[in-house]
C-alpha cells in the first residue's frame, strides 16, 4: 500500500512538471534555449581542449632521445645497454637500431645519392643506437643523466629546445583549460539559475495559492525541481546531438587535409561527452529550479 502511494505521489509530481512545462511554453523554451546554448559552448570548448592535449601527446611521442653505443661494443654489450634502458622508469618505448639498420636509413635519406655508400657497411663508420620515447618529458634531464651513466653509452642526443617548448605549450593549455572551465561553469550556473527564476516568477501566484491552501513546501517544490531536471536533460540531449554532428563533420573535413596529426574521432569522445552533457544539464536544471523555488516559498 505504501509503495502504491509513493508511485502515485511521484506520478503526480511528474504529471505536474510536464503540465507546467506545456502551460508555460515560452518560459520553458527560454530555459531550454539557455541550457542548450551553455552546454553547446561547454561541449565545443571541451572537445577543442582534449584535441589540443591529444596533439600535444603526439608531439611528445615524436621527441626521441637517441643513445649511441660505443662503436667497439660487441653484440652482448649492446644488448646489455638495451636491457639497462628498458629497466629505467618513465620509459614509453626503446627501439634498438643496429649498425646495419642505421646505414639502410642513411641510404633512404640520401635517396638518389645513396650510391655513394656502395661497398660500405654499418660496421665501417656507424654506431648502433637506442631510440627512446619518454612517458613524461618533464623528467628528461634526470633521464638523460642516468642514461649517460650506463656502461658503453658513448653519447646521448636530445632536442631540449623543442622539448621545453612542447612542455610549456601543453602546460599553458592544460592550466588555461582548467581556469576557463571553472569560469564557464560559474557563468552557466548563474545564467541558467536566473532564467529558471524567471519561469518560476511567472507562476508566483500559483505557488502562493498552494501555500495558502495548506500545501507543504516539499509538495510544491518537487514538480518545479523535476521540471528543471527534465528541461536540463532535454537541453543536454539537444546540445549533444548538435555538438556530435558538428564535431563529426568538422573532423571528417579536417582529416582530408590535416595529415600531420591525428584528431580524436567521434566514437572516442562520444561516451564521456554524452555523460557530461546529460548529467551536467540535469544537475544544472535541478539546482536552478531548487534555488529559484526556494525564494518563492517564503510567503
Amino acid at each position: 500500500m505504501c509503495t502504491v502511494l509513493i508511485i502515485r505521489k511521484w506520478g503526480y509530481f511528474l504529471k505536474s512538471a510536464l503540465t507546467g512545462m506545456c502551460r508555460n511554453g515560452f518560459m520553458t523554451l527560454a530555459s531550454l534555449a539557455t541550457v542548450t546554448c551553455c552546454l553547446i559552448l561547454f561541449g565545443v570548448f571541451m572537445l577543442f581542449s582534449v584535441n589540443i592535449n591529444f596533439i600535444g601527446r603526439q608531439i611528445q611521442s615524436q621527441c626521441e632521445i637517441q643513445a649511441y653505443i660505443d662503436i667497439d661494443a660487441d653484440a652482448a654489450q649492446e644488448q646489455a645497454v638495451v636491457a639497462a634502458i628498458n629497466s629505467m622508469d618513465n620509459l614509453a618505448s626503446a627501439t634498438f637500431v643496429s649498425k646495419d639498420d642505421a646505414i639502410e636509413e642513411y641510404r633512404e635519406f640520401l635517396g638518389v645519392d645513396a650510391s655513394a655508400l656502395d661497398g660500405l657497411s654499418g660496421d665501417d663508420f656507424l654506431r648502433s643506437s637506442v631510440r627512446i620515447v619518454l612517458s613524461d618529458l618533464h623528467t628528461m634531464d634526470e633521464f638523460v643523466a642516468q642514461l649517460s651513466q650506463i656502461p658503453n653509452v658513448a653519447e646521448v642526443v636530445n632536442r631540449r629546445d623543442i622539448v621545453e617548448r612542447i612542455i610549456s605549450v601543453t602546460d599553458v593549455i592544460r592550466n588555461g583549460s582548467f581556469i576557463a572551465m571553472l569560469i564557464l561553469i560559474i557563468v552557466a550556473i548563474f545564467i541558467i539559475s536566473n532564467t529558471i527564476e524567471l519561469s518560476v516568477h511567472s507562476r508566483e501566484d500559483e505557488i502562493h495559492i498552494m501555500k495558502y491552501v495548506g500545501a507543504t513546501d516539499r509538495f510544491i517544490r518537487w514538480p518545479f525541481v523535476i521540471e528543471g531536471m527534465l528541461t536540463g536533460l532535454l537541453g543536454g540531449a539537444i546540445s549533444l546531438l548538435l555538438v556530435a554532428v558538428g564535431y563529426d563533420t568538422a573532423v571528417s573535413n579536417m582529416l582530408s587535409f590535416l595529415d600531420i596529426f591525428e584528431l580524436l574521432r567521434l566514437g572516442a569522445v562520444l561516451p564521456w561527452l554524452a555523460a557530461f552533457t546529460l548529467v551536467f544539464g540535469a544537475v544544472m536544471g535541478t539546482l536552478g529550479s531548487a534555488f529559484a523555488i526556494t525564494r518563492h516559498l517564503k510567503v
